[in-house]
């Protein structure tokens, strides 16, 4: 039996608390995403709403208080090229919750749902005015504009892929659904990483075995992973070798899920080639 993913959980962080309207969200949702849309739920949405599109539902709440600001303490020393996340966190005094209702063990079906996800809020966000937006698989924060560019490349790479263009799904935002710990048993000449959320879109995390490197590198190779996994997808077999640039190659293997680590691809460093 094949469990589910993990269910994409994003956070809306917003200046105050924004009233959920059951007639007015379904006008919005059907006029800019599809008329086929439907919602349902209290009229006031006290109790939150379910929003179905494209087969998918979605629960919408509106929360009327702060997260709780130490939620966001790795994301403020990991989220990528985000200029004030403490303000953002700091200043905000409500917040939305979005998140599909039912889970899923293909990749696919999670890539399309997550973009669901991001355009639902990316919607909202015309009525809501949010101050960031913090996907909690990840513990990734990111700022209005980020959002905005992460939805509008993750938009362009599907349309892509339904046009059947070749490797569309590069343009996903690896490092947003992905987060990125480091690993390191002595912090000066040994480094690898390990994923954090991937999970939810692909079933699995992918670790990079600390070796001879910076962090520079292995994050770099480790998003390079990411990008091929959501766009190839889950083609890895036990005992596979990667090459990754010229002179090393990694050898795969599966490790199973055990309490508190997900189940994760394991790269580790078999040889380093002489150059030629």
């Amino acid at each position: 039996m094949t469990t589910d993913f993990p269910l994409p959980i994003l956070m809306v962080l917003l200046n105050e608390c924004f009233p959920v309207d059951k007639n007015e969200l379904e006008a919005l949702l059907k006029e800019q995403l599809n008329p086929n849309v439907s919602v349902v739920g209290d009229l006031n949405g006290e109790s939150g709403m379910v929003v179905t599109w494209n087969d998918i539902s979605y629960a919408v709440m509106s929360i009327d208080q702060p997260i709780p600001k130490d939620t966001f303490d790795v994301a403020l020393k990991t989220s990528q090229g985000l200029k004030d996340g403490k303000g953002l966190v700091d200043s905000h005094q409500a917040h939305l919750i979005i998140s599909p209702l039912n889970g899923t063990n293909n990749q696919l079906k999670a890539i399309f749902t997550a973009l669901g996800v991001m355009t639902l809020a990316d919607v909202l966000a015309e009525k809501a005015s949010p101050l960031g937006f913090y996907w909690s698989n990840s513990e990734v924060l990111a700022d209005k504009q980020q959002f905005a560019n992460y939805t509008g490349k993750a938009g362009e790479a599907i349309a892509g892929f339904n046009q059947k263009m070749p490797n569309a799904l590069y343009g996903l935002p690896a490092t947003y659904w992905a987060g990125l710990r480091m690993i390191s048993p002595d912090r000066k000449t040994q480094f690898g990483a390990i994923t954090k959320g991937l999970d939810a879109i692909t079933g699995f995390e992918i670790q990079i075995e600390p070796y001879p490197s910076t962090p520079a590198e292995v994050a770099k190779h480790l998003f390079s992973m990411v990008s091929y996994i959501l766009a190839n997808g889950p083609i890895f077999k036990e005992g596979n070798t990667i090459g990754i640039e010229q002179d090393k190659n990694f050898r795969m293997n599966f490790a199973p899920a055990k309490p508190g680590l997900p189940a994760r691809w394991v790269m580790k460093l078999e040889a380093v080639c002489a150059a030629s």
